[in-house]
């Protein structure tokens, strides 16, 4: 009976999937490394497979126990948990006050921001070395001012015109935008500059026709969950990042 039921759980813990090299995060970090998809029409995922990369990454929704336990059973760890939001943007939202467009003056500070905004993002130790996640939270922040990424950063102002903060947008669809990146310098914290940003965010949004704004942070992340919530958002999806 015991041998049974360690055949079936094998087979329970099998994963099917596609494993896709990650070309430009392999160069930028100097680690080869690839993204897991599971896939129950793709073929067999092995540990000979997986071995030849460095790092492999696989994001399965947290819905998905038999997943979740088969890339355990591959030497997968928890590497932090998403959270994703959508907020529903109308007319009404012209309204709100505007935030300024990120020039390319304007770079050097944007950048010094997100260098010490997202210390803690999946990019980090053991994982990552120590500067890893600063230098490409960095660079995001960087091309989105030049549009090369994002297609555009929104700076929200104090009084005196003092940039309290960022936030990047990327249009995905005629009616869609997702928000990249949204970062408070850290001595404006506690300043409602967040709240500045997302209606910043969501004004831009309400000019431009569209309907949906997405988000998505880390779920031990709360402080930047309650802001989107408070914003008018609602959760539309909670996931894993797992690394091997």
């Amino acid at each position: 009976m015991g041998c049974g039921y360690q055949r079936r759980m094998a087979i329970n813990l099998s994963l099917r999937g596609v494993l896709e090299p990650l070309i430009w995060e392999s160069e930028f970090f100097r680690l080869k490394s690839a993204r897991l998809t599971p896939d129950a029409a793709a073929t067999d995922i092995t540990s000979q497979a997986l071995d030849g990369y460095a790092l492999v990454q696989a994001k399965v929704d947290a819905s998905q126990i038999q997943d979740l336990d088969a890339l355990a059973a591959l030497g997968f760890r928890l590497a932090e948990g998403e959270t994703d939001v959508g907020i529903a943007v109308g007319p009404q939202d012209i309204s709100l006050p505007a935030g300024r467009l990120a020039a390319p003056e304007d770079i050097a500070d944007v950048v010094s921001i997100a260098r010490q905004a997202f210390r803690l993002s999946r990019f980090r130790a053991p994982w990552y070395q120590p500067d890893d996640s600063a230098r490409f939270y960095a660079m995001w922040a960087e091309k989105a001012v030049l549009g090369t990424f994002d297609h555009l950063c929104l700076w929200a102002d104090d009084e005196q015109g003092n940039g309290l903060g960022f936030v990047t947008l990327r249009r995905v669809s005629e009616d869609e935008v997702r928000i990249g990146l949204l970062a408070v310098r850290p001595e404006c914290q506690g300043q409602g500059a967040g709240k500045k940003l997302m209606a910043a965010a969501k004004k831009w949004c309400a000019e431009q026709g569209v309907t949906r704004l997405y988000v998505a942070t880390q779920t031990g992340n709360l402080a930047a969950l309650n802001l989107y919530l408070a914003s008018g958002g609602k959760v539309t999806r909670t996931a894993y990042w797992l690394y091997r």
